[in-house]
């Protein structure tokens, strides 16, 4: 993963809890706050769910210490989730009993399809103890109406986003204007209805219509947020901060960035051939090097890259 350093950096705000913070200082000093992420997913043993635990509640003391504006969102794969539901449940609650304690605010990320139903049963089990604790909803599965209705009446806050993993068209949109159709419906009924959602997109037409649509219904600009990725749009970002608009960056860190960085690429055609340049002459040196095998081995690295960014391209 090495030659996929130089794009990583962009996105990631490093390999420490002090990166991150000290990428959220920055952030709060333009006025906009940070949702802190460290990297990982899918970890099998519940050993390695204790050590991202005690990650979290690390990372939630520098920045109180700190005293950064920043939330925390994590990964049930991240803490167990795989090993099992309770395993899962109670470490999230560690993380989410101390971050209340300290005034901050927890958000699940959402992962593939395949977590969706477990991902929630965590959700509303802490949230009908704590306040402080949201979801990620994708726009791009079907089901997302009728969660994002239950998510409401149970008074829990969404960050809504139009979802990053490769899902079957039984239960995702395939065509990308469905998909955003699905968002400005969702992200209408959660200005209306909703508890401080996050209306995480960085397609411009789709801020656009969340603010004429809060005009248009008198909601004030404190009563949601816009939330977008560290180094993305920051022109944007800093544009809607400027004019009075809550809006908070998720800030990745950790070692773990191999996953996160290549949802990135699929996300955005020009990354691709960022990478391509930068990985063609590796491989040409490893084929002079070492032989066919090497080249074997980068032509599949390369048919992988291609396979999921023409997926997420054609979306």
């Amino acid at each position: 993963m090495r030659p996929l350093f130089p794009l990583a950096g962009r996105y990631i705000a490093g390999t420490e809890i002090e990166d991150a913070v000290e990428a959220a200082r920055r952030l709060n000093s333009e006025g906009i706050m940070a949702a802190i992420d460290n990297l990982g997913e899918n970890v099998r043993t519940e050993a390695k769910a204790a050590q991202s635990v005690s990650e979290y509640l690390k990372l939630l003391d520098a920045i109180v210490k700190r005293g950064v504006g920043s939330s925390v969102s994590l990964k049930l794969t991240h803490l167990g989730l795989d090993v099992s539901g309770d395993v899962a449940y109670e470490n999230a609650e560690a993380i989410v009993k101390k971050a209340l304690a300290a005034g901050i605010s927890v958000r699940l990320d959402m992962e593939g399809a395949a977590y969706t139903q477990r991902t929630l049963d965590v959700f509303f089990k802490l949230r009908s103890r704590y306040e402080n604790v949201g979801v990620a909803i994708q726009s791009y599965l079907r089901r997302s109406a009728a969660d994002v209705a239950a998510i409401i009446a149970a008074k829990g806050s969404v960050r809504l986003v139009k979802g990053a993993y490769k899902e079957p068209p039984q239960i995702a949109f395939p065509d990308k204007k469905d998909v955003d159709a699905n968002f400005l419906k969702l992200m209408q009924g959660l200005l209306l209805n909703g508890k401080m959602p996050a209306i995480a997109t960085h397609d411009e037409s789709l801020v656009n219509g969340a603010i004429t649509f809060a005009e248009a219904n008198k909601i004030p600009k404190d009563a949601f947020e816009f939330e977008m990725l560290l180094g993305i749009k920051r022109g944007l970002q800093r544009d809607l901060a400027d004019r009075g608009f809550r809006v908070r960056v998720y800030v990745p860190y950790g070692k773990n960035w191999g996953p996160y960085t290549l949802r990135r690429l699929r996300e955005r055609k020009e990354n691709i051939w960022f990478v391509l340049k930068n990985l063609i002459p590796l491989f040409r040196g490893n084929h002079t090097k070492c032989g066919s095998g090497a080249k074997g081995r980068g032509s599949d690295g390369l048919g992988r890259l291609f396979s999921e960014a023409s997926w997420k391209i054609k979306r």
